[in-house]
C-alpha cells in the first residue's frame, strides 16, 4: 500500500510491503462543523449577552503557534455587533514565545488585522513591569499576571484545547498561566514536566495540570468568559463552548478526546509521526509528534517524526542546554533545572526504552546532540524481515494521541 505524508512544502510517499501490518491514525472529523447560529446559541446559554454592551473587552487570544480560530470567532462577534471590535483591546496570549511577528499576527487575526491593529499588545514575560504580583505558590515563588487583565472591567479569553504533552491539554487555564505570566513562574512550572507523569490527555496526577490549576487559583477569573474550541481533522470546529474559564475548558477536554486520542490494543514495532504547520517549524516544537506516540511503541521499538523542521532546532537556549547536557545523570551540566531543560531530559529518558529518531533538514550531529538518531530513508523501516511486524502511521501526531 501506499502512504502519503507532509513534509515541509512537499509530501512523501511511501510504499508498505503487503507482509507488513499497518494501522493508520488521525485526528477524527466532526459530526457536523459549528457555525454562526451555534455560536450565537452558546454565547445566550452561557449569559454572556453583556459582553457586547457598554465598554471596551480586552480580547485574550492565543499566538501563532496554535491553530486557534480566532479570526472566525471575531467575525461571529462583529456579526452580533458591529461596534465590538472597535472598542475592543486585544493582547497575546504568548507565555514564553518570542513576540509575534506581521505575519503571525495577520494569521491570528485574518481580514480584521488592520482595523485592530494599533489596538493590540503582546505580553513579554520577562518585563515584570508589565505585570502585578498574584501571590505565591506552592514552591514560594511570587507569581505575577499582565496588568492588563487587572485594568480591564471585562475580559474574553479565546483559547483552542488539543493534547498537549505535558500539560494534559492546551487551552482553558493557558490563556492566563503561562500565556500572561511571569518567566520564572513559567520555568518552575516546566520544569515538573521533567516528569513522565506529565502526559498528553492527562490532568489527574499530571504534576504540571495541577501547578497550572494552582495558580489560576489565585485568579479573579469571574470577570473572564472563556470561549474554548475544539478543531477537527478538517480544521472544522467541532465544538465551541462559552462559560467561565473552568466549565468552559472541562466540556472542551471531553470533546477533545474523542477527536484527537485513540486507544491502541496493542504496541507497535515502529510509529511514524507527521507533524504538522506550525508545529513543524523547528525541531524543538516538532518533539510534540513523539512524546503523543510514543506509550504506543514496543521496548526496543522505534518511534520517527518526520518533520522538516525548515527553522532549525529551536532556540540559542535550548541548544546551549543541549551542549553543556550531563547525559549519565539526564540533568544541565551545572545540576540546576533551568528552562526547556524538559525537552533534553525527557527524549534522553525515553532512550533507555526505545529509539526517538527523525526525518528532517537538520545535519545528523545536531539531531544526535538532543538525543535523536537521524533517518534518512523512511522505507528501510517499512522493510523489516521481522515477522509480524507492526507499523503505525500518525497523521497530524502534534495533536493525535495513541494511548495504551
Amino acid at each position: 500500500m501506499e502512504v502519503e505524508l507532509a513534509y515541509g512544502k512537499r509530501s512523501i510517499k511511501l510504499e508498505i510491503p503487503d507482509d507488513v501490518e499497518v494501522d493508520i491514525f488521525a485526528p477524527a472529523v466532526g459530526k457536523t462543523p459549528i457555525g454562526f447560529n451555534e455560536f450565537s446559541d452558546e454565547l445566550s446559554k452561557a449569559g454572556a449577552d453583556s459582553l457586547l454592551e457598554g465598554s471596551s473587552v480586552l480580547f485574550i487570544v492565543n499566538d501563532g503557534y496554535r491553530n486557534t480560530p480566532t479570526s472566525q470567532l471575531l467575525e461571529w462577534l462583529d456579526r452580533k455587533d458591529h461596534t465590538i471590535l472597535d472598542r475592543a483591546h486585544f493582547l497575546i496570549s504568548t507565555g514564553t514565545h518570542s513576540q509575534p511577528t506581521d505575519h503571525h499576527l495577520r494569521n491570528v487575526f485574518g481580514k480584521f488585522y488592520d482595523r485592530v491593529s494599533a489596538r493590540v499588545r503582546s505580553h513579554d514575560c520577562r518585563d515584570i513591569s508589565s505585570m502585578r504580583i498574584l501571590g505565591k505558590d506552592r514552591f514560594g515563588g511570587e507569581v505575577y499576571l499582565n496588568k492588563a487583565y487587572f485594568e480591564a472591567k471585562r475580559v474574553c479569553a479565546i483559547g483552542s484545547v488539543e493534547p498537549h504533552y505535558f500539560a494534559g491539554y492546551t487551552g482553558g487555564r493557558k490563556s492566563l498561566i503561562p500565556g500572561l505570566t511571569d518567566f520564572r513562574s513559567v520555568e518552575r512550572n516546566h520544569n515538573l514536566a521533567n516528569s513522565l507523569e506529565a502526559a498528553p490527555m492527562k490532568l489527574l496526577g499530571n504534576p504540571v495540570a495541577e501547578h497550572l490549576d494552582e495558580m489560576l487559583g489565585l485568579v479573579d477569573v469571574k470577570k473572564c468568559l472563556s470561549f474554548q474550541i475544539v478543531m477537527d481533522a478538517k480544521r472544522n470546529i467541532a465544538g465551541l463552548f462559552a462559560g467561565d474559564i473552568r466549565s468552559s475548558f472541562q466540556r472542551a477536554v471531553e470533546c477533545a478526546a474523542e477527536i484527537f486520542g485513540h486507544t491502541v490494543t496493542h504496541r507497535y514495532d515502529t510509529i511514524m509521526c507527521e507533524v504538522l504547520p506550525p508545529l513543524d517549524g523547528n525541531l524543538y516544537q516538532a518533539q510534540k509528534g513523539l512524546e503523543n506516540c510514543q506509550q504506543a511503541v514496543v521496548d526496543g521499538g522505534t518511534v520517527v517524526v518526520v518533520s522538516a523542521c525548515a527553522e532549525g532546532i529551536g532556540s540559542q537556549h535550548f541548544w546551549d542546554l543541549a551542549n553543556g547536557w550531563n547525559r549519565t545523570d539526564n540533568r544541565p551540566g551545572d545540576g540546576k533545572l533551568h528552562f526547556g531543560s524538559h525537552k533534553l531530559s525527557r527524549v534522553n529518558e525515553m532512550r533507555k526504552r526505545i529509539t526517538p529518531a527523525i526525518h528532517c533538514e537538520l545535519s545528523p550531529d545536531q539531531v544526535r546532540k538532543v538525543f535523536y538518531e537521524p533517518l534518512n530513508d523512511l522505507e528501510s523501516l517499512t522493510n523489516s524481515k521481522k515477522l509480524n511486524y507492526r507499523l503505525a502511521i500518525v497523521h497530524d501526531a502534534g495533536n493525535t494521541v495513541l494511548r495504551t
